[in-house]
């Protein structure tokens, strides 16, 4: 082999040799970027899962808190309409007539009907509105994502 050959071997191996160096550097720099991103993209499901979390707890305390409230006011209605019976029937035995007894019967029971008719109304709105301040956050964030995504 001459030296000229020897010479343009050697420039081609050298020049291989950067090609090379150059293209691992290349990939190198390539796959740090790609490991930065993915590490970038799970922080970001991350905190996003995690504020999920926070706020499925908040509702969910928030819906416990309110059927506690309802199954005390359930509890309230049902002192309320037995303490009513014992009155009606300590009335009952003290009237001295049969008029007057029916005459307690009948105040009795349209009192129990007009009082029930207003704690099945105050219950139902107190239900609705628990309801609604329990399920408001997930229709909002639901909008947010809709308004986003669009």
């Amino acid at each position: 082999m001459t030296t000229t050959n020897t010479a343009a071997l050697d420039t081609v191996i050298e020049h291989a040799a950067e090609t090379t160096k150059a293209a691992g550097e290349r990939v190198r720099e390539f796959a740090q970027i790609g490991v930065r991103k993915a590490t970038e993209g799970f922080e970001q499901i991350s905190k996003a899962a995690q504020t999920a979390s926070e706020e499925l707890n908040s509702q969910l305390n928030q819906a416990r808190d309110g059927a506690t409230k309802a199954s005390l006011k359930l509890l309230e209605v049902a002192k309320e309409d037995t303490d009513a019976g014992f009155a009606a029937l300590n009335a009952l035995f003290a009237a001295k007539s049969p008029i007057e007894a029916f005459d307690v019967s009948a105040k009795y029971w349209r009192g129990r009907l007009e009082t029930r008719i207003a704690q099945a109304q105050d219950l139902g709105a107190f239900v609705r509105k628990s309801a609604d301040d329990a399920v408001r956050p997930v229709q909002e964030r639901i909008e947010k994502f809709a308004k986003i995504a669009a």
